[in-house]
């Protein structure tokens, strides 16, 4: 579900929410983009490697988000969002981005890390609202910030056990958040505490503009390409292991 975003600023990375026919939508951090133009072009490439015009549909000044589409007409997975999971300190998270590369790493990478949130601040400068301990690097800006069932009490599709759902233990990672910095102090300095913005904050932003590209809603998590593609693996997996 993550891409990499080159826009007019520093190349980062954003997440595949939603598709409506051939379009799907992205949502990154409003920085990666920087101040885009009209004319300005805006890539994205995907995880197959092949690279896609996209085109910026809403951002906001307040919050450091903002939604952009791509047109193809390949398959790709989007991110499961759950409405009832909201992030919460002590909860566990993974982060995931295109980091770029640096003085010690001669070439650009996707990376995951993982971390518990630290605290989360309603309605922070820039909408950077959660607050989480887990390494990123620069050209994850964008990426998503996941977490699962076993976080929260809620019991998904994975945790029904009949003839009918063998999948019994199989957890759909639910996007909960986007990523967007590091944390710094005014004096220098900074804390080692990774920022980002709640999903939730920014579908609430976007929604009307989703809804007007014909995005009505989001899939339950059976509905999504990762439970249909992912759980006949997972059965495989356990029969192999003999679960």
């Amino acid at each position: 579900v993550t891409v990499a975003v080159y826009g007019t600023a520093a190349p980062g990375s954003g997440v595949i929410i939603a598709q409506n026919e051939d379009d799907y939508y992205v949502i990154t951090a409003n920085h990666v983009l920087g101040e885009v133009l009209k004319g300005d072009e805006i890539d994205i490439q995907t995880l197959d490697g092949e690279y896609h015009s996209a085109k910026l549909l809403d951002f906001d000044s307040k919050i450091d988000g903002a939604l952009i589409k791509f047109t193809s007409k390949k398959t790709y997975y989007k991110a499961f969002i759950h409405p009832d999971v909201s992030p919460r300190i002590g909860m566990k998270i993974l982060t995931e981005g295109y980091a770029l590369a640096s003085k010690e790493a001669k070439e650009g990478s996707l990376r995951r890390s993982l971390g518990p949130i630290v605290t989360v601040i309603d309605k922070n400068t820039d909408g950077y609202d959660l607050f989480y301990d887990a390494a990123t690097n620069v050209g994850m800006s964008g990426g998503g910030v996941f977490s699962d069932l076993a976080q929260t009490k809620i019991k998904g599709d994975g945790w029904i056990y009949s003839d009918e759902h063998p999948c019994y233990g199989f957890s759909t990672p639910i996007l909960v958040g986007i990523h967007g910095r590091a944390e710094t102090y005014r004096a220098g300095g900074k804390s080692g505490a990774s920022m980002g913005m709640s999903i939730y904050a920014l579908l609430e932003r976007f929604g009307n503009t989703l809804l007007n590209e014909g995005v009505a809603s989001l899939p339950n998590e059976s509905e999504t390409l990762i439970w249909k593609d992912g759980c006949p693996i997972y059965q495989e997996l356990k029969k192999s292991l003999s679960l």
